[in-house]
């Protein structure tokens, strides 16, 4: 039994602690997914959660319940832990989705953990979507828990015997089909109305001069100066007091040349002209010797996101203050799993008649 269970019901005031608790079940709600929509529509008009004494509330210091809903990622996993930290006991945690349980669609993806190796669950609701009405059988079944301290599903099937035919089946393997790879362009120009835009180009060329290789308009609000990594920190000292921060670092695998390119995306708050600017710094670096100098001097919003880059792909940004440490929560992440070449687990067939 729980710690949880048992703080509820021990002592001599147990009887009103359980009648207390059962009935003020208020969950702060982790919504990761798709399944904070069948949550909302659990505590809508039509089901009214609330009148079994759930409430959904925001502040996880005053609430004795978490709903995660769907995945929980690697980087999420930290967010749920600190939130189930935060609550007093009793606590108790309720996972819904195919995704909270065993991954779901992304059951052989890197990035995903199971909510139940993070922090203890009380029960799981199946599905793909799961439903209102699992969701609050669930409740329901957390209050009997806690009521009664016993554990128990909320419905048992009939095991039937089915007739066994030996079919002769074959195997599929999974599908796969080898495409040619694309031929990447970042900078194509566009034809676009935009006045303020071929002025800012014309004010980037002059001031950048030769330190870029191609100044292009790829959209409305949207230029893309190519750069040689050498030259990547004498633009960004150019740039900083006009655009203030990076929005994005971005890195694309291009496999047919074995190389990255990467993008700084920078824009700027104090300017009221150039906010709804986006200017994309990229560059290419070789795939067996992936270094360049970080951007953190210049804009310290660079930083977390260099990091993630070097996490996923194996960029090094040298001069990044977090230098090798992982950056990502969980240590035991792949190594640089957005590489195209990371290999995935592969679903295994077998025969009906062989389990």
């Amino acid at each position: 039994m729980s710690k949880s269970i048992d703080i509820v019901r021990s002592g001599i005031l147990a009887p009103i602690k359980k009648w207390g608790t059962k009935w003020s079940l208020w969950p702060v709600h982790l919504v990761t997914a798709c399944c904070g929509a069948e949550l909302a529509h659990a505590f809508a008009s039509g089901y009214d959660g609330e009148r079994i004494g759930a409430l959904n509330y925001g502040i996880a210091r005053q609430t004795n319940v978490i709903i995660v809903e769907g995945a929980i990622t690697r980087k999420m996993a930290k967010v749920l832990r600190i939130t189930w930290e935060q609550m007093p006991d009793p606590k108790f945690v309720i996972v819904m989705g195919a995704c909270g349980l065993k991954g779901g669609l992304f059951w052989n993806g890197y990035h995903l953990v199971r909510p139940s190796e993070v922090v203890p669950v009380e029960y799981f609701i199946p599905g793909c979507p799961p439903t209102p009405e699992g969701l609050l059988r669930g409740i329901r079944s957390l209050q009997d828990k806690i009521w009664e301290g016993k554990e128990k599903n909320s419905i048992e099937f009939k095991k039937v015997e089915l007739e066994r035919r030996k079919i002769e089946r074959k195997i599929p393997s999974p599908p796969k089909i080898v495409a040619k790879n694309p031929f990447i362009k970042i900078d194509v120009p566009k034809d676009v109305d935009w006045t303020f835009g071929n002025k800012l180009v014309g004010e980037l060329k002059e001031n950048l001069g030769n330190l870029a290789e191609r100044i292009t308009i790829t959209g409305k609000n949207r230029i893309c100066i190519k750069v040689n990594p050498e030259n990547l920190q004498k633009v960004a000292a150019k740039l900083k007091d006009k655009f203030d921060h990076v929005k994005s670092v971005n890195v694309i695998d291009v496999t047919y040349d074995n190389s990255f390119i990467v993008e700084y995306v920078v824009s700027s708050y104090s300017d009221k002209e150039l906010m709804p600017v986006l200017v994309t710094i990229a560059t290419k670096v070789s795939k067996s010797n992936p270094k360049l100098p970080s951007l953190h001097k210049y804009w310290i919003s660079a930083d977390y996101l260099e990091r993630e880059m070097q996490d996923l792909f194996g960029v090094i940004f040298e001069g990044n203050p977090w230098g090798n440490r992982r950056f990502l929560i969980d240590p035991s992440t792949p190594e640089y799993p957005l590489r195209k070449d990371f290999k995935l687990e592969e679903e295994v067939y077998v025969r009906g008649d062989q389990e």
